[in-house]
C-alpha cells in the first residue's frame, strides 16, 4: 500500500460503491416484487387509458381526501419527536444518561420505541380485528399515542426519570405500532372504494399518495419544530471561520420547556386533529 494511503481512499470508495449498488439491486427487486405480487380485489369496469381524469376524481374522493391529511397528521406526530429527541437527550436531561453501566442516549432512547413499534405492528391485524374495524382500531390506537404523549410533558426533566420516560415512550409507541399498518391498509379501502365509484383504477396514485404524505408531513414538522426552536430562544448557524456550528441559546429555560413541549404536547395536540378527521372518514367497515 503507498505511502500516501491512496490506495485506502481508493477501497473505501469502492466498497461505498458496492454496498450502494447491492441496496440499490435489493431496493429494486423488493418495489418489482411489490407490485407483481400484488392482486386488487376489484377490477375496473372499463379498459384504462391514459387521462388527468382520475388526478380530478381523487379530490370528489372524500375518503381520500381525509385519510391523506391523516397520513400527514402522523407523519407530524411522528415528526416532532424524532426532530427534537436529539435536543431533548442534551438540553433537557443534559447529555447521556448512564444507569448501572448502561448509557442511554438519544439512539437507545428511540430504539425502546421503535422495537416496540415494531412487535405491536405484528399485532395490529388482530388487534383490528378485535376492534372490529380499521376506522376503530386506528381510533383507539391514537388515543394511547394522545395519553401518554401529554403524559410525557408532566415528568419532570431530570435524568432520575429516564425509566419513567422510556416505559411512557414504550406506551406512546404501542399506540404509533397498532395503526401504522392500518394506515396503509386503509389507503387499499381508499383505492377499492375509488374503483367501484368511477370505474377505473387508481390504486397507483392512490398509494403515491400516502408516500406524499409521508414526505410532506415528516419535511414540514422538522421545519416548525427549527422555527419553533428559533422562537423560544435557540439560534443554531455556521462559524465561517472554522465551519463549525456555533449554537447561541438566549433563554436556557424556555429552550427546554419548549423542547419538552414538542415532544409531548405539540404531537397530542396533532392527534386531536387526527381524531376528528377519523371521526368524518366516511368508510366506517
Amino acid at each position: 500500500m503507498p505511502a500516501d494511503g491512496t490506495y485506502t481512499i481508493a477501497a473505501k470508495q469502492h466498497q461505498y460503491a458496492v454496498i450502494g449498488a447491492i441496496f440499490g439491486i435489493i431496493a429494486a427487486a423488493g418495489t418489482l416484487a411489490c407490485g407483481l405480487l400484488t392482486k386488487e380485489r376489484l377490477k375496473p369496469v372499463r379498459a384504462e387509458k391514459f387521462s388527468f381524469k382520475p388526478f380530478a376524481d381523487l379530490f370528489k374522493n372524500k375518503p381520500w381526501i381525509y385519510l391523506t391529511l391523516i397520513g400527514i397528521c402522523t407523519n407530524f406526530f411522528n415528526g416532532f419527536r424524532y426532530a427534537v429527541a436529539g435536543y431533548l437527550m442534551e438540553y433537557c436531561l443534559h447529555g447521556d444518561v448512564t444507569v448501572s453501566g448502561l448509557i442511554i442516549n438519544y439512539t437507545v432512547f428511540m430504539t425502546f420505541g421503535e422495537v416496540t413499534c415494531m412487535i405491536f405492528g405484528g399485532l395490529s391485524p388482530k388487534f383490528t380485528q378485535w376492534m372490529g374495524s380499521k376506522r376503530k382500531a386506528f381510533t383507539v390506537a391514537a388515543i394511547i399515542c394522545a395519553i401518554f404523549s401529554t403524559l410525557f410533558f408532566f415528568v419532570p426533566q431530570d435524568p432520575a426519570y429516564i425509566w419513567a420516560l422510556i416505559a411512557i415512550v414504550i406506551l406512546t409507541s404501542i399506540g404509533i405500532g397498532l395503526y401504522s399498518p392500518l394506515l396503509w391498509s386503509m389507503y387499499a379501502d381508499v383505492a377499492d372504494y375509488a374503483t367501484e365509484k368511477n370505474g377505473t383504477s387508481s390504486t397507483g396514485l392512490i398509494f403515491s399518495s400516502g408516500t406524499m404524505a409521508q414526505k410532506f408531513g415528516t419535511a414540514i414538522s422538522g421545519s416548525l419544530v427549527a422555527l419553533l426552536l428559533g422562537f423560544s430562544g435557540f439560534v443554531s448557524g455556521t462559524d465561517p471561520a472554522t465551519g463549525q456550528t456555533v449554537v447561541t441559546i438566549s433563554d436556557i429555560e424556555s429552550v427546554r420547556s419548549m423542547i419538552w413541549a414538542l415532544f409531548s404536547l405539540f404531537p397530542a395536540a396533532i392527534i386531536l386533529i387526527m381524531l376528528y378527521l377519523l371521526y368524518k372518514y366516511p368508510i366506517r367497515k
